[in-house]
């Protein structure tokens, strides 16, 4: 019978912070595999030690590579966001093991996309504007349209579906150097989270949200870095916190952004808002038109008076019950991985990784460990 080798490590509480760096219990970990909570804590102080085997699966299920295991000393902590959620089932500061992970690949993206940038000449650094709290968000969210660019001419012209403007919107994002990712976090613990780096700055979206609802949460998380305040949000809530004020601003700025009062056509499809008995499909048709979501249109009419606090606050709640039941059926079907893939990461950050590939700066296999996908299957669905 071949011996088992055991890999005595240099340093075994390595194990113990790789750990609780994505908010694992012990018991989850040997859960996980099929042993006793003594033996992982035995490994984790060095009393015992695990096959390489189980070292690599570890390293998989920690999500980070097998050389870590050997270093000598424990690598600094990736930092937890500040928690800004509002929800009352939340514990502050509580995330998790996705969400953990979500941020940890924002952060790496951000320092990929800094190395990237400066080997390609690129002269991309955040320069997004600043402000505080007391200035008005509907000012703002104007000033900020007019630096992007985009008018409501054109998202309404261009715009021809909510796919095309997340993508339109991430791209102008990008060139202002701020960097969205969509991450596999569920929604029920993290709608969005933001975060400043390597003079950038990113964002990272639930995939579990729908795409217009990622566009709103996408300028939620602007005003989070202009404000100089990042971190996690949640779902919308009512519920009365410390952070309500911030995240209402925020929400207050996101949904002006997208709907701006200036405009006259906005300003005419807001007001079928008064008095319907229909207040969905008004929702709808605004959603439809603006490539926003429902939830900014009834947002947006709540902010401009066209409907009341009670009918916005008992419509929204009604709505999340019925999406959250669409969302758990939309879970269950297939799809077309590598588009998916694809729009998680970013076309602008993909085309980085792409041309630093032409360049010579990059193999194939530095690709598929960045991207997710081989050089070839990017170019067919790009």
């Amino acid at each position: 019978m071949t011996a088992v080798t055991k890999v005595k490590l240099a340093n075994p509480e390595i194990l113990t912070w790789a750990r609780k760096e994505l908010g694992l219990t012990v018991a989850e970990v040997a859960k996980r595999f099929t042993k006793t909570a003594e033996i992982i804590e035995a490994w984790e102080r060095g009393d015992e030690a695990p096959t390489f085997r189980q070292l690599t699966e570890l390293a998989t299920y920690y999500k980070r590579p097998v050389a870590v295991f050997f270093l000598p000393s424990i690598p600094p902590e990736t930092p937890k966001p500040r928690d800004y959620r509002t929800l009352p089932y939340i514990a502050p500061g509580e995330y998790s093991k996705e969400t953990l992970l979500s941020y940890r690949e924002v952060c790496a993206m951000l320092a990929g996309a800094r190395e990237l940038l400066d080997e390609l000449d690129a002269d991309i650094v955040l320069s997004l504007p600043t402000w505080t709290l007391d200035d008005p968000p509907e000012q703002k969210a104007q000033e900020l349209r007019s630096l992007l660019g985009i008018s409501i001419e054109r998202q309404i012209k261009e715009f021809d579906t909510h796919y095309t403007a997340q993508d339109v919107w991430r791209s102008v994002l990008f060139d202002r150097g701020v960097i969205a990712r969509i991450c596999k976090m569920p929604i029920t613990d993290a709608r969005a989270f933001c975060l400043f780096g390597n003079n950038l700055a990113g964002i990272g979206l639930s995939n579990e949200d729908r795409e217009h609802g990622r566009i709103f949460s996408l300028f939620h998380e602007v005003c989070h870095l202009s404000l100089k305040q990042p971190g996690v949000s949640g779902l919308t809530s009512n519920y009365q916190s410390s952070n309500q004020r911030l995240e209402q601003y925020c929400d207050r700025f996101s949904a002006s952004f997208l709907l701006p009062s200036s405009h006259p056509e906005v300003m005419g499809s807001l007001e079928l808002f008064e008095g319907s008995t229909d207040v969905l499909n008004v929702a709808q048709f605004v959603a439809d038109k603006f490539k926003v979501s429902k939830y900014v249109a009834i947002r947006r009419a709540f902010d401009l008076g066209n409907i009341s606090p009670n009918v916005y606050w008992d419509t929204i709640t009604e709505w999340k019950t019925t999406d959250a039941r669409r969302t758990r059926r939309a879970k269950t079907t297939g799809g077309n991985y590598p588009a998916t893939q694809i729009s998680y990461v970013g076309k602008r950050f993909i085309g980085l990784v792409m041309e630093a590939l032409r360049r010579d700066y990059f193999t194939s296999v530095d690709v598929r460990r960045i991207v997710g996908l081989d050089p070839a299957t990017i170019e067919l669905n790009m």
